[in-house]
């Protein structure tokens, strides 16, 4: 029950919100209650099939260079730290997120280490995410179109390895920028193993 006027979309969110912060993102998903189009929408976001088409090489040949993982001299590809399969997703946790992210990152030095970090737990909790010191301070739409158009070069081998080893949600949430990707002890592994293989038809 909303006291005065509410829109149906508003009220929709607040009880997302809720629900977000007490089951979770994903039962608050499955329950319908807010629009799943709601992050893509006008209001939000460029043409998503313009971002599609402008990154349609990903995994495919787009230079030549080092590996950031097996630091070989091959033929590279681009991999999408924000894996593409999950910005639909992800745009929308950060457009529920976006307020308390602003005031997360607008509380000053004389608020409660406590309070602090109730709030940023609570975007973690939003956002799905353990570590949010990537995430842009304020969200628009140029803010998140750059936090998804973060990428690394890597070899065909190694490209296919982080997705052999990682889910997209894992790559979305949990390994979204180089430090975090390339300072995983599985990934290193293939790396360090990679980078004294051959590269055969990779080569320059």
């Amino acid at each position: 029950y909303f006291e005065g006027d509410v829109k149906e979309h508003d009220a929709k969110n607040m009880i997302h919100t809720v629900v977000m912060d007490v089951w979770g993102d994903d039962f608050a998903e499955n329950l319908g209650l807010i629009d799943n189009n709601t992050a893509d929408s006008d209001e939000h976001d460029d043409n998503e099939g313009d971002e599609s088409d402008d990154y349609d090489d990903d995994g495919e040949f787009v230079g030549e260079g080092e590996c950031q993982l097996c630091e070989r001299a091959v033929k590279l590809t681009r991999h999408h730290l924000i894996p593409k399969t999950t910005w639909s997703r992800i745009k929308k946790r950060l457009w529920n997120a976006a307020s308390t992210i602003e005031t997360y990152h607008s509380l000053d030095d004389e608020i409660s280490h406590e309070k602090k970090e109730f709030i940023r737990n609570k975007v973690e909790k939003m956002l799905g995410m353990t570590d949010i010191s990537d995430i842009p301070k304020a969200i628009t739409q140029d803010s998140v179109r750059t936090y998804l158009f973060k990428v690394c070069l890597l070899c065909r081998q190694c490209h296919s390895a982080v997705h052999r080893i990682h889910t997209e949600m894992e790559l979305a949430t949990e390994y979204n920028t180089t430090d975090k990707l390339f300072g995983d002890e599985e990934l290193l592994k293939f790396g360090k193993w990679a980078s004294k293989q051959r590269p055969g038809k990779y080569a320059l």
